[in-house]
């Protein structure tokens, strides 16, 4: 009975820890995404000259930024949870 308890207990941090990975990896997605869409703002900036579409991409890039800076900053106060996951956090950035 013990030992079995004892393999449902293991089980169940397995799953936990895979879902904290995947959850990171989502984060790690979200961020590429949002990277590219940086990207390609400051394409259609070049390509806008128009003054007030102008100054609307800049709204836009700074809420991007803004975006950018929270999601870098949930990560950072998730992060500390294990050593594999810091360790492929700095190989990915």
């Amino acid at each position: 009975m013990m030992m079995m308890m004892m393999m449902m207990m293991m089980m169940m941090m397995m799953m936990m820890m895979m879902v904290m990975m995947m959850m990171m990896m989502m984060m790690m997605m979200m961020m590429m995404m949002m990277m590219m869409m940086m990207m390609m703002m400051m394409m259609m900036m070049m390509m806008m000259m128009m003054m007030m579409t102008m100054t609307m991409m800049m709204i836009m890039m700074m809420m991007m930024m803004m975006m950018m800076m929270m999601m870098m900053m949930m990560i950072m106060t998730k992060k500390p949870k294990s050593q594999e996951t810091s360790n492929s956090h700095v190989y990915l950035n």
